[in-house]
């Protein structure tokens, strides 16, 4: 390449450089493009191309980009990264991964790769591969919070609550910008534990800074039913189908609680409002108690029968059904339906 064309690459990857930090995407693709055409086969056009596709989110055309300098450069670390990136881009983890380590044999202690190593180990269902890289991050930068927030999150889903807390809190006494899917996620560990009072509390601080966080309001709800205070657990509960008028268990679980409170006639409009969303055994169910319960028992033995319409040979719907008619005085219908269950 003569001397000319060698000089325009430059300041045409420079001006793409600075366009893309910038945010300018389109502009310093159309720079990076030109110099392109001039080097096909330069590194440092190539990965520029590469990360404004990226930011772009057009992942396929950014690891090809990538990989066109590691086919001449396979130790180009920032190609190595770039790859890995294009790759979880395109929720590819386990394609992703050796690139990453590649990277790492070059730049031993990045962290943040080491994170996203974990990461897609993580995601890959592998463990105790996601725990080793994420305490390898630790190890340089301890109080990292992406690290930190991974390994509990590991620990997390393991049930390994004294781990995932402590990974938690200690991420919480260091941040600053009080994460909202933090306090709900360690609000989850004490309920899980039943340990309510706690949990509410972290729920409590999740709520004053997004007081319409769906999981925070579950977990309030569900500890005033693990505290036996239905009443309250409704209260919550309903705030979320204010705002999820489709979230068909829900609508069924708020009209179980309503019928343990003897508003039955609540726990109807919370059943059929679960079955305008679709099928449900369970609304039906519930609507075949809450008719029992007001004495209407053709009524509750029609709901059992719709259920069996759907799955003719229902445990649940059967064992419902003899109950109804134990209690209905249908002796020989009651052990009709026990001896379908025994069939």
């Amino acid at each position: 390449m003569s001397e000319m064309p060698k000089k325009e690459v430059i300041e045409l990857s420079k001006k793409g450089s600075r366009l893309f930090r910038a945010g300018q995407l389109e502009s310093a693709e159309k720079a990076y493009l030109e110099a392109k055409a001039l080097d096909p086969e330069n590194p440092y056009v190539l990965s520029g191309l590469g990360d404004v596709y990226r930011k772009m989110n057009r992942f396929e055309e950014s690891g090809a980009q990538y990989d066109a300098v590691l086919k001449t450069d396979p130790t180009n670390i920032f190609a190595l990264r770039g790859a890995g990136d294009a790759r979880r881009g395109m929720k590819k983890p386990l394609e992703a991964i050796p690139f990453w380590l590649r990277y790492l044999e070059i730049n031993e202690k990045d962290s943040h790769v080491m994170v996203r190593i974990a990461d897609a180990y993580h995601k890959l269902g592998d463990s105790k591969n996601a725990i080793d890289f994420y305490q390898q991050s630790l190890e340089i930068k301890p109080y990292d919070p992406f690290a930190l927030l991974g390994l509990g999150n590991v620990y997390y889903a393991q049930h390994d609550d004294e781990k995932a807390l402590a990974c938690f809190e200690k991420l919480l006494s260091k941040n600053t910008s009080h994460n909202v899917v933090l306090m709900t996620m360690i609000g989850n560990i004490y309920r899980r534990r039943r340990e309510y009072d706690r949990a509410m509390d972290y729920y409590e601080k999740a709520l004053e800074l997004d007081p319409k966080n769906n999981f925070a309001l579950f977990g309030m709800g569900d500890c005033f039913r693990g505290k036996l205070d239905m009443a309250k657990a409704v209260f919550w509960w309903e705030k979320i189908l204010d705002q999820e008028p489709e979230n068909q268990n829900l609508w069924t679980r708020v009209g179980d609680a309503l019928v343990s409170l003897g508003r039955l006639d609540d726990a109807v409009e919370h059943y059929n409002a679960s079955l305008k969303v679709g099928y449900d055994l369970y609304a039906l169910l519930g609507l075949a108690r809450a008719a029992q319960q007001k004495g209407d028992y053709e009524q509750a033995c029609h709901f059992c029968e719709q259920a069996l319409e759907v799955d003719r040979d229902n445990p649940r719907a059967l064992e419902e059904l003899a109950k109804i008619c134990d209690q209905a005085g249908y002796p020989e219908k009651a052990e009709a339906a026990r001896a379908r269950i025994r069939d």
